[in-house]
């Protein structure tokens, strides 16, 4: 705990450097070598000698003087997995058509709803197994992962496309416009997934009746995320109708208009409600997102305004985390 702070601020500072410059190697490799697979695989293979190495530091007495390493190993381990995740999400952009970049968003977005809705439970098993073996299953299910994409990160560009690719050029004004889009869609889901739960079991919204359920805000995140995974389809559906842009917009208007009687009204009944609704705000914004930068992505830099967008989301999501753990609402 005494290092959270400073992991928070390297985490934002990390993600805001690394995706932009994860996302324009494997631009660059795909131009050259017709694939974005030894970036995506550099950047696992990375994290997962972080993951062992942790592993290995918490066979050590924590009070030794391996007690400062392990700072040192999350703070390289965030760096490797920023280092592969924009590339391997503009991946989407090569075996996808355009006008089904929502129903991929959606996607996405059920099997990460689903994926942290059965989080607190995949803790517990994690804790029985021990820190030691969840950190090797950790390094090694980043390996296959990584390498589990390797045949569909290969789409080589011919020559003309080459010669093509090489001259095109993202404006200052592109990459200001794209790391902005992902800082202040960062920032309304995080309000939406961390902030507000957490003032919520701070300030005992639930009373006493529910308190052995909602001692924990990530039981409340887990059932926001569950709805916005049920409703993931439906949303990708307004989101063709309005388009990414204009379904942004509204997400982050919704994210404003809600936050504040979201923080301020304590009754039970209203709570239980705005967790459907911010379900909802967060699947939209969730979904028009990748679309939205996809579309923006000029022919060839896919990885490069992916991951400008990811810098944005990671500098405002340590932000929001930062003040939450400064006022003790964590």
């Amino acid at each position: 705990t005494e290092f959270a702070s400073i992991l928070l601020i390297a985490q934002g500072i990390l993600g805001a450097i690394f995706h932009p410059i994860s996302g324009s190697l494997a631009d660059k490799a795909f131009r050259e070598k017709g694939t974005k697979f030894p970036v995506i695989i550099s950047g696992a293979a990375f994290a997962a000698i972080i993951f062992l190495s942790v592993s290995v530091a918490l066979n050590t007495d924590p009070g030794s003087g391996l007690k400062w390493v392990l700072p040192i190993l999350v703070t390289l381990w965030l760096a490797a997995m920023a280092t592969f995740h924009s590339p391997a999400i503009s991946l989407v952009e090569s075996f996808t058509p355009v006008h089904k970049f929502p129903q991929v968003a959606a996607i996405l977005t059920m099997v990460f709803g689903v994926i942290y809705t059965i989080e607190p439970f995949l803790i517990f098993i994690l804790n029985q197994i021990g820190l030691t073996a969840t950190f090797m299953l950790g390094g090694a299910l980043v390996l296959l992962t990584a390498y589990s994409i390797r045949n569909i990160s290969m789409t080589p560009p011919t020559e003309e496309d080459k010669k093509i690719l090489e001259k095109v050029v993202v404006e200052g004004s592109e990459k200001r416009d794209l790391f902005l889009t992902g800082f202040f869609v960062g920032l309304f889901k995080t309000l939406l997934l961390f902030a507000i739960p957490a003032v919520w079991v701070h300030h005992q919204f639930f009373g006493n009746t529910y308190k052995q359920f909602f001692t924990d805000p990530d039981y409340l995140q887990s059932g926001m995320l569950l709805f916005s995974a049920i409703i993931a389809l439906p949303v990708s559906k307004l989101v063709e109708k309005w388009g990414p842009s204009k379904s942004i917009i509204n997400g982050c208007i919704a994210a404003f208009v809600i936050a504040l009687p979201c923080l301020l009204v304590r009754n039970q009944i209203f709570s239980f409600m705005m967790i459907v609704v911010m379900g909802a705000v967060y699947s939209l914004l969730a979904i028009a997102s990748l679309p939205y930068v996809l579309n923006r992505a000029k022919a060839g830099k896919a990885g490069l305004s992916i991951g400008l967008y990811y810098g944005g989301v990671s500098a405002s999501t340590a932000v929001v985390l930062l003040m939450l753990y400064w006022m003790n609402v964590s």
